[in-house]
């Protein structure tokens, strides 16, 4: 994924969550310094963590050094981090971390898990 097509989908996720009530803050660049999810979107009621990922191919990867900062990060937060991947002509799916399966240099979800995750809606309720 481009760095510019991953940002305008990071934007498009960003404004959706605000529709909803939440204050999104959006970490620019935050592939860069390894340490921050994407979005972080906080409400009165449910605060979250959010890794973007839009892509077609049949999987998304995250590095495992990125993966143990999201994990070593929703622990001392107790903010959970989900995956958030946009697939072309698809809604926006959820992961929670857990939901990724170890490969040899990364963490993964394959494109048949695209349809189990979890819809906008029944992250926020």
């Amino acid at each position: 994924m481009s760095k510019e097509k991953g940002s305008r989908f990071e934007r498009q996720l960003k404004k959706m969550l605000e529709e909803k009530g939440f204050f999104v803050v959006r970490a620019s660049g935050s592939g860069a310094d390894g340490v921050s999810p994407d979005l972080i979107a906080l409400s009165s009621t449910l605060n979250m963590a959010i890794e973007c990922k839009a892509w077609n191919g049949d999987a998304v990867y995250i590095e495992k050094q990125k993966y143990r900062i999201m994990s070593e990060w929703e622990k001392r937060t107790a903010v959970p981090v989900f995956v958030a991947w946009k697939s072309p002509r698809k809604e926006w799916r959820f992961f929670p971390l857990l939901a990724l399966r170890e490969t040899g240099a990364s963490f993964a979800l394959a494109k048949s898990d695209l349809e189990t995750g979890l819809k906008l809606e029944e992250v926020i309720r």
